[in-house]
């Protein structure tokens, strides 16, 4: 039997809308994809066996990190290629992967996710050796960097960064079926390890998405305690400072502390830029709100931010442009309020206001022109 180098190893439940796609893009680059089902109804299955995906059959326990590593355990790669039934593999990438994958010095690989149309991507751990000691831990968001450490210090290795990247599409559309799923399993979690911030964040916006805006703050409340706790902040330690701040809007006492705090602790983070930004505007501070938005604009003509996060790439454009505008408007800039009207209307063309302020805008300069 030939060798193995590397496998795909997939959970799936009812996956027939993605699955097609996502075996297709790992056809070329995987020697193995193994399909582990855990309970579909549609056609699931048969698109696993279309594929001659190795499909196998696991009881769902309302438990991520079991599932996943069932499937682990059926992996015989040397080197495995972790992937959701939701994302693409991009093509075009492969060049050094094989390559990548002779070098005994490392331990696993970081790759480009894109988590959505219009985000940008961030590195994630999605390329690692085969071992019985890298295991997922973790009923849901299930990590796979404990089991990683655990290699490391028995083997050594880097941790290195790959030329692959992935496409994910499963958090567009209705999302309230999966809030419904994820509540017990994160309330679980939150027991079990009480530790994580981003489970914490993330059980704060299903309830604040529910409606449960008590138990939304409690839960913002205690990743934020953990988060002030640690003396070398992770990027996700930055999560519940957006989520309070943007949930308490109507409070700029809290507000203004909780983005100064921020600012210090997470001074590269952008979407904390953006709200800075916005609350100096919303106090009238217009001067003082320009070059939060300036940054944000230089930071997408360069490309040069931070992939530790994913963020909206309309901040570094039609609504960095949007604000930008509106901050010169009232200082009566209205050259560069002009200018940045225009560039906001040409990537938001269905937006007529801002063709009708750019108008506006030329006929106070002609104004002052004049005037003068």
């Amino acid at each position: 039997m030939a060798s193995v180098r590397l496998s795909a190893p997939l959970i799936v439940r009812n996956e027939e809308r993605f699955l097609e796609a996502c075996l297709a893009s790992l056809r070329d680059a995987v020697d193995e994809i193994v399909v582990v089902d855990t309970g579909s109804t549609d056609r699931t299955r048969e698109i696993a066996r279309d594929f001659g995906a190795a499909l196998h059959e696991f009881t769902w326990v309302d438990d991520f990190a079991a599932a996943r590593n069932h499937a682990l355990d059926l992996a015989r790669g040397e080197w495995i290629l972790y992937v959701d039934a939701d994302e693409r593999l991009r093509p075009g990438a492969h060049a050094r992967l094989r390559a990548q994958l002779e070098d005994a010095s490392h331990a696993g690989y970081q790759l480009l996710l894109h988590p959505r149309a219009g985000f940008t991507p961030y590195w994630e751990l999605r390329l690692f050796r085969n071992h019985p000691l890298i295991r997922f831990k973790g009923v849901i968001h299930e990590n796979i960097w404990p089991g990683i450490d655990a290699y490391r210090r028995a083997h050594g290795g880097r941790i290195g960064r790959s030329d692959l990247a992935l496409d994910h599409e499963g958090y567009e559309g209705e999302q309230a079926h999966k809030h419904e799923r994820n509540l017990p399993l994160l309330e679980r979690a939150v027991r079990d390890d009480p530790t994580r911030v981003y489970l914490w964040c993330h059980l704060a916006s299903i309830h604040a998405a529910r409606g449960d805006g008590a138990a939304a703050e409690q839960a913002w409340t205690r990743a934020l305690e953990l988060s002030r706790a640690r003396a070398w902040p992770l990027p996700e330690d930055a999560l519940p400072y957006v989520g309070l701040i943007q949930w308490r809007g109507s409070k700029p006492e809290d507000v203004d502390r909780l983005l100064a705090e921020a600012m210090t602790r997470f001074r590269d983070n952008l979407q904390l830029v953006w709200l800075c930004g916005r609350a100096l505007m919303e106090r009238g501070r217009f001067e003082e709100a320009i070059p939060h938005f300036e940054r944000l604009v230089q930071c997408g003509e360069t490309g040069e931010h931070d992939r530790s996060t994913a963020y909206d790439r309309r901040l570094f454009g039609v609504l960095s442009y949007d604000s930008l505008a509106t901050c010169h408007f009232r200082l009566q800039h209205w050259a560069m309020s002009r200018r940045y009207f225009e560039l906001a209307a040409a990537e938001a063309p269905e937006r007529l206001e801002y063709r009708v302020k750019q108008a506006l805008c030329a006929r106070y300069e002609a104004s002052r022109s004049t005037a003068s």
